[in-house]
């Protein structure tokens, strides 16, 4: 069987929301959350990417691996998604360990992302030709509200299936859009390992293949991304309108 695991980032540090990945969401934290949805898709090892030793042993409890500690340098608010990727790469082939044949990256701050999705994710990403395959959802706001302001408004700025705003008149015929969501990816390590030698915190590359990717469409809620105080208040609300 190919082997994937499920790639959790978890470094401390962050200033938005100071211990974010151990934020109460209910009686659990976001990490634990985290790892124990991802656990339940039974779909590889889940791994949690920490440069924190008091994480390391707080993740383990749940299930989760932590072969290793991230370097300081790849753990700040300035280092790419992908150099920590690339390090953990690293640090496999270094002690010679298995390179699995794809990554599934799960964030925390993605709280409501579903078992059901990550399991019906990867079983479409392994039937298709893509090295990639991304979540999407539909957006808050249609592409059609969209404008450029100068002198004047401009609209028509973005079509959506060869249609623009003033081809359709009713909001309730627009066309269907979408958009990407990082809740949830899934990408082959080939595609990571073309960039294995580059080691700089700011190497610019999405950790999909934006030239080959397909995607599974999750529900908005699952989108819900946690930035900043704001947001950990606002999936406070939502969870406990969820009971």
């Amino acid at each position: 069987m190919k082997k994937n695991i499920i790639f959790i980032p978890a470094r401390t540090g962050s200033t938005r929301i100071p211990n974010k990945n151990i934020q109460k969401l209910g009686s659990e934290t976001l990490l634990s959350r985290k790892i124990k949805t991802c656990l339940k898709a039974q779909i590889g090892d889940v791994i949690v990417s920490t440069n924190s030793n008091k994480i390391k042993k707080y993740v383990e409890k749940f299930g989760a691996k932590c072969p290793y500690l991230r370097p300081s340098k790849y753990s700040t608010s300035r280092a790419s998604m992908v150099s920590a990727i690339l390090d953990y790469l690293r640090f496999l082939k270094k002690n010679k360990l298995e390179i699995p044949y794809s990554i599934t990256i799960c964030p925390v701050t993605n709280p409501f992302l579903k078992t059901v999705s990550i399991k019906s994710a990867y079983k479409k990403f392994l039937k298709s030709k893509f090295t990639s395959l991304n979540a999407v959802t539909n957006p808050e706001d249609h592409p059609f509200l969209f404008v450029n302001i100068k002198d004047k408004i401009k609209f028509d700025v973005v079509k959506v299936n060869g249609l623009k705003w003033t081809d359709v008149e009713r909001t309730q015929d627009w066309p269907e859009s979408f958009i990407s969501t990082s809740a949830l990816r899934i990408t082959k390590t080939s595609y990571f390992l073309k960039f294995l030698n580059n080691k700089s915190i700011k190497f610019n590359k999405k950790t999909c293949d934006p030239k080959s990717s397909t995607f599974y469409k999750i529900k908005k809620i699952e989108s819900f991304d946690i930035n900043d105080s704001f947001d950990i208040k606002l999936a406070r609300f939502l969870l406990n309108l969820k009971k």
